[in-house]
C-alpha cells in the first residue's frame, strides 16, 4: 500500500512538473501535452485510485509551489491549479477508471479474448468531447463572470493585446486589411476556446493511447488490447449533439463562442473517427504503409487543412456504417 501511495505522488509531481514547465517559455508548449500520461499510466498500470491521488497530489503540488516558491499570489496560483486539475489530473482519473470497467457478456455481445465486454474505445472519445469542451467553457465562463460581460471581456482583450500587437507590427502603420486591435481582441477571445477544445481533447487521445501501449508492455494492463481502427465507434448520439453545436454557433455572442467550442471539439472526435476509418480499410493493402506515411505527412505539413477533410470522412463513416469484423486483441494492431 505504502508503494503504491508512493507511485501515486510521484505520478502526480511528474503531471504537475510537465504542466508547469510550458511557463517557461511558449518553445516548451507541446510539453503540456503529455502533462496527463504520467497519472494514466498509475491508473492503467496499477488502480485508478493511484491516478486520483496523483491527481491531489500534482494539484497541491503547483499551488504551493508557486505561491511558496516563485511567489505568485495566491489566486492566479489557485486558478493555475484548478486549470491543470480540469484539464489533465480529473479527465485521466476518469478515463482510467473507465477503462478499468468490465462485465461479462450479455446474449449476442461479442466478447474480448479473455471473456470480458470492456468500456468502449469510442465511448471514451465521447467523454473526452465532453471534458474538453467543458474545461475551455469553463474557463470563458470564468473569464467572462470576472470581467462583467462578453462584451467587456473582448474590449480588455483588446486593450491588453494592442500594446503586444503594435511592438509586432511596428513597421507598419495599421494593422493589416484595416484590422482593428478590438478586431483582434474578438478573433483572440472567439478562437481560444475551441482551440483549447480541441488540444485538449488530443492531448486526452494521445496520453490514454500511450498509457495504454506503456501498460500492455509492462504486462500490468488488465483489460487486454483490442484492435483500435476496428473498435473505434463513436456514440450515434454524437451526431445530433454536433448539430445543435453547430445551430448554437449561428447565434450571435457567447452562445457562438460556446457552440463553436463544443463544434470544434466533436469535430476533432469525429477526425480521430476518419483517421482510424483510414487505418482499417487500409489493412489489408500492400500498400498499407505507403498510404498511412503520406497520410500522417500530410496531417505534419499541411496541419491544419487535413482536418476537416478527416472530419468529414468520421462523420460519412459514422453515416455510412460498413460491418466489419472485429479482430481478436493483439498487442501490435494499430
Amino acid at each position: 500500500m505504502f508503494q503504491q501511495v508512493i507511485i501515486a505522488i510521484g505520478a502526480g509531481l511528474a503531471s504537475a512538473l510537465l504542466f508547469f514547465i510550458p511557463m517557461k517559455g511558449t518553445a516548451y508548449a507541446m510539453i503540456a501535452l503529455f502533462s496527463a500520461l504520467p497519472l494514466m499510466i498509475a491508473g492503467l498500470s496499477f488502480n485508478p485510485v493511484l491516478a486520483l491521488l496523483g491527481a491531489g497530489a500534482g494539484a497541491l503540488a503547483l499551488f504551493f509551489g508557486l505561491t511558496l516558491v516563485a511567489d505568485v499570489d495566491a489566486t492566479p496560483a489557485l486558478l493555475f491549479s484548478g486549470f491543470f486539475v480540469a484539464t489533465s489530473a480529473l479527465p485521466a482519473w476518469h478515463l482510467t477508471r473507465l477503462a478499468w470497467l468490465g462485465r461479462p457478456p450479455e446474449q449476442g455481445e461479442t466478447p474480448a479474448s479473455d471473456g470480458m465486454v470492456w468500456y468502449p474505445v469510442g465511448t471514451l472519445v465521447a467523454w473526452m468531447v465532453g471534458m474538453a469542451s467543458a474545461a475551455a467553457i469553463g474557463g470563458l465562463l470564468i473569464a467572462v463572470f470576472s470581467i462583467g460581460s462578453f462584451s467587456l471581456l473582448i474590449s480588455e482583450t483588446s486593450r491588453v493585446l494592442e500594446p503586444v500587437l503594435q511592438r509586432l507590427l511596428s513597421s507598419l502603420e495599421k494593422l493589416p486589411a484595416g484590422m482593428t486591435a478590438e478586431d483582434v481582441g474578438r478573433a483572440f477571445v472567439l478562437s481560444m476556446p475551441p482551440a483549447l477544445a480541441a488540444w485538449t481533447l488530443l492531448g486526452m487521445a494521445l496520453n490514454l493511447w500511450l498509457a495504454a501501449r506503456i501498460a500492455v508492455f509492462s504486462q500490468s494492463m488488465r483489460r487486454p488490447w483490442m484492435s483500435l481502427p476496428e473498435n473505434f465507434e463513436l456514440p450515434r448520439a454524437i451526431l445530433p449533439a454536433f448539430a445543435a453545436s453547430i445551430a448554437l454557433a449561428l447565434i450571435d455572442g457567447l452562445p457562438r463562442v460556446i457552440g463553436v467550442t463544443i463544434a470544434v471539439a466533436i469535430g476533432a472526435a469525429l477526425a480521430l473517427k476518419g483517421l482510424a476509418f483510414i487505418h482499417a480499410v487500409t489493412r489489408k493493402m500492400s500498400s498499407r504503409v505507403a498510404i498511412l506515411a503520406a497520410v500522417y505527412m500530410t496531417m505534419l505539413v499541411l496541419f491544419p487543412i487535413p482536418a476537416p477533410l478527416l472530419t468529414a470522412l468520421g462523420l460519412s463513416a459514422m453515416l455510412n456504417p460498413r460491418k466489419r469484423p472485429t479482430l481478436p486483441p493483439a498487442a501490435n494492431s494499430n
